[in-house]
């Protein structure tokens, strides 16, 4: 997942479980962090997704709303990550001035129970308004273990206040996903033999499905015009809305 991205509008609320440990240090740019629990299932009442879940679903996205005094509330929707009970958050600038926000969990132990679908929010404080945001998100085992980063995004917050960026969530994340929520033939949900083994080419109805990248087909809306598409989430390309960004 490496990627680059600008651009885009939303607004949404979070309300997550799980803390970050970073809040209490008053050099991190880190004031809260909280995360949703594994998507792929029901979730139990305090571990809620972010809003917008059916225009967001079956992509990853950042969003961004801008505060006063540098700070900053950041959104990552739908990111896989090894399945977990419970993920922290860590926030802090390199030496070059990129922003590096980081997920753990809170054992080192590792789950041999394939991916999860999170939600990630991060409250910031201390964040240079003049200029975009360069930006890594990544992940470790644990808070012991080194960190991946494998997203890399630069996101426009000196000319828009809020907005949001979306790709395809990745496949792997996806399938683990659509199998879990029993939502294959959906929108954006994966169509053909990568949906439980099975040939299912169907797709609801206003679908067609449609091959992203080899062995990588999906359910994508129908469309005219950009304003068939989710604003500022997918556009409309080759008659299907697709993400907008390719990161």
């Amino acid at each position: 997942m490496k990627h680059v991205i600008v651009l885009a509008f939303l607004a949404s609320v979070v309300s997550c479980s799980g803390s970050g440990t970073e809040t209490d240090n008053p050099a991190s740019p880190l004031k809260d962090f909280s995360s949703s629990g594994c998507k792929n299932k029901e979730l139990d009442p305090g571990q809620q997704a972010l809003e917008r879940e059916t225009d967001a679903e079956g992509l990853s996205c950042v969003e961004w709303a801008r505060g006063t005094r540098g700070t900053l509330d950041l959104k990552l929707y739908n990111f896989s990550e090894t399945c977990a009970e419970t993920y922290l958050g860590k926030a802090a600038f390199n030496a070059a001035g990129t922003l590096e926000v980081s997920v753990y969990q809170d054992t080192c132990s590792v789950a041999k129970c394939g991916l999860c679908v999170f939600d990630f929010h991060y409250q910031l404080q201390g964040v240079p308004e003049g200029e975009p945001l360069a930006l890594r998100i990544g992940a470790a085992v644990c808070e012991s273990q080194p960190t991946t980063f494998t997203d890399e995004l630069s996101l426009p917050i000196e000319t828009q206040r809020s907005g949001v960026v979306c790709r395809s969530l990745d496949r792997n994340g996806l399938e683990w996903y659509a199998r879990g929520q029993g939502s294959c033939g959906s929108a954006n949900m994966p169509c053909g033999a990568t949906c439980d083994g099975m040939d299912q080419e169907k797709c609801a109805s206003g679908l067609t499905c449609t091959e992203l990248a080899s062995n990588d087909s999906r359910c994508l809306t129908n469309c005219v015009s950009d304003d068939d598409c989710p604003s500022g989430l997918t556009t409309c390309l080759d008659g299907v809305c697709q993400a907008a960004a390719t990161w």
